[in-house]
């Protein structure tokens, strides 16, 4: 089994207010495909409640640095309460959403991906002995990327977020009103 090194632990964002959440996957995707990212969407859950809607989406991705070492990110993303409203930006009425977010990344990197040193104990010994000490410069600026990589993303996200700062919500709509 290859070596994964966990670089990013629980990198978190929480924002409440306003915001439109296909806009905001569709945001994270394109930000991930513009740098080379490969994804594989893994959980996309919604459930409805009588406070909202309670969102879940998770992403898996990966990017291949070399034949030895991958990148291996994960996000996660938890909305409550979502409800669509109406908000006054720029005094134009929109409708969009309101509800609470919390965003989780994780990053991994996997060194020896292709299990090339996993035949025979002693190979995992000297496998262990290459990544810390003979390739241990490589690997640290691997990490170092990666968590750099991760930390412009959560900013890019903020940014994003704080786009709709300046919505003013002026009507909620009973979530999943019944209609009799």
């Amino acid at each position: 089994m290859s070596e994964l090194r966990l670089t990013v632990d629980h990198l978190r964002l929480n924002y409440e207010g306003p915001f439109d959440a296909n806009s905001l996957f569709k945001h994270i995707t394109a930000f991930l495909k513009e740098r080379g990212w490969d994804l594989k969407t893994e959980k996309e859950f919604e459930n409805n409640t009588s406070k909202g809607k309670q969102i879940e989406w998770q992403i898996k991705c990966w990017k291949r640095i070399s034949d030895y070492a991958r990148y291996w990110p994960k996000i996660r993303i938890l909305i409550y309460d979502y409800s669509k409203v109406e908000a006054i930006m720029e005094n134009k009425k929109v409708k969009v959403g309101n509800g609470r977010a919390v965003i989780y990344i994780d990053a991994y990197l996997e060194l020896d991906e292709s299990n090339r040193w996993e035949q025979f104990p002693f190979f995992q010994f000297l496998r262990s002995i290459y990544n810390n000490f003979v390739y241990k410069i490589y690997t640290e600026r691997f990490e170092q990327q990666l968590t750099h990589d991760m930390h412009h993303l959560h900013h890019t996200i903020e940014q994003f977020l704080n786009t709709y700062r300046s919505y003013k919500v002026i009507s909620v709509a009973a979530p999943f009103a019944s209609a009799h």
